[in-house]
């Protein structure tokens, strides 16, 4: 797989030469409850529903002073119970291994972090220093798997200045413009549901270190949930949970300009997560669908419609276990990944794992292990574009948070 790196790009990477990356068609339509599950037991239970309003969705904090082994659990929700609408929605239709030299290294109980890399520099024919740390590392609420310890470093950016703290958080991406802002879910999975740009610093090697300003509302997107993903155009995807829905909004758009209900077409309710393949597999761009909580995975086709998609014909071809989320295509070359896998936030036993794919970009069942051992409630994930920066999101966990993950290489180009 190829990466690439947005054509309009900060002017910290000018030294990225000398400076070593160390992270790597039933068109609109209409939650679970989980017991109280522990990093070793898969919650399995059955879906319970509640009336939507226009208010923040209902949820009760669970603890965030988790230990090593302890994780925190929300006593009342699973990812969605919050707001499901018992009628049909409507859409408005206008609408490898590291190997730079290093000068300090960090580390905690998620393992050590190479971030204090140097280069030479292009200018002076010296070496310069990366200072691309986030100012809070994790704590011990996440424990990575021994595997991974020594390649990746976990830091937390905490919650999101500017939305609410009673507001559950979806899925983010770097938006399509500006490398600098993201674009965050709020009021994720309830009928309020928006999309918040925040903007977003970075240190001299472009790692995210930081969150800038206060969010901002930019769009209605009701229910949007774990994914949020663009093609080339600047048209961007998301899921909605609980009511099976699969979105599609134009840039500059403040309302989906198309939902598509997916359970007409045969898919398990509900999605949660989506994504690409990535380039160099058989169905290279070829989208994916992740349910939750049967984790049904499903191939969607998509056919170009002016502008838009239309989706159609899924096929299921596997059932992932664990309560899965949000999902992310794992970056070629890095760390600790000598063959291609997929990074799945399992929200039901507060793990992340990974899987090899194959070469439809499927995840084979037989090779799952450990990303994180235990992780609080994790359900969006996401590779952001400069430097394959890892961002996670917590559903649930008291008030919501983002957590970064360095040691990732950059992704591939985006798809059309």
């Amino acid at each position: 797989m190829m990466n690439s790196r947005p054509s309009s790009l900060p002017l910290a990477l000018l030294l990225l030469a000398a400076c070593p990356d160390d992270g790597g068609s039933g068109d609109t339509g209409t939650g679970p409850t989980s017991s109280n599950p522990t990093n070793t037991n898969t919650d399995t239970s059955e879906p319970t529903t509640d009336t939507p309003t226009t208010n923040s969705p209902t949820t009760a904090d669970a603890t965030t002073n988790a230990s090593a082994t302890t994780t925190p659990v929300d006593t009342t929700t699973g990812p969605g119970t919050t707001t499901t609408d018992t009628s049909a929605s409507t859409t408005d239709p206008s609408a490898g291994e590291t190997t730079t030299t290093s000068t300090s290294t960090t580390s905690d109980s998620t393992g050590a972090a190479d971030t204090g890399s140097t280069g030479a520099a292009a200018s002076t024919g010296g070496m310069i220093v990366c200072t691309d740390e986030p100012g809070k590392l994790a704590g011990n609420e996440v424990v990575i798997a021994p595997e991974f310890a020594d390649l990746y470093t976990t830091y937390e950016l905490g919650p999101v200045p500017g939305i609410p703290p009673d507001a559950r958080l979806g899925g983010c991406v770097i938006s399509f413009d500006d490398p600098n802002v993201l674009l965050i879910a709020g009021y994720s999975e309830a009928v309020n549901g928006q999309i918040y740009k925040i903007g977003v610093e970075r240190g001299n090697c472009d790692h995210i270190v930081a969150f800038s300003g206060q969010a901002t509302s930019i769009a209605n997107t009701p229910y949007i949930d774990a994914n949020l993903i663009y093609v080339k155009s600047g048209l961007l995807f998301y899921s909605e949970w609980p009511v099976n829905n699969l979105s599609q909004l134009l840039p500059g758009g403040n309302a989906p300009a198309r939902t598509t209900a997916l359970g007409p077409l045969g898919v398990a309710n509900s999605i949660g997560g989506i994504g690409f393949v990535p380039p160099g597999f058989v169905d290279a761009g070829g989208m994916r669908l992740l349910s939750w909580p049967g984790g049904e995975w499903y191939h969607l086709e998509r056919d170009p419609d002016g502008e838009l998609f239309i989706v159609s014909k899924p096929v299921k071809t596997a059932t992932l276990p664990n309560g899965p989320g949000g999902f992310a295509y794992v970056p070629n070359d890095s760390p600790g990944f000598d063959v291609d896998h997929v990074i799945v936030s399992e929200w039901s036993t507060n793990t992340v794992g990974v899987y090899q794919i194959d070469a439809q970009g499927d995840p084979k069942m037989a090779t799952r292990k450990d990303f994180y051992t235990t992780f609080p409630r994790p359900w969006g994930a996401y590779f952001e574009p400069l430097t394959g920066d890892f961002m996670f999101l917590t559903w649930g966990a008291g008030v919501d948070r983002v957590y970064i993950v360095q040691g990732f290489r950059a992704p591939p180009p985006l798809p059309q």
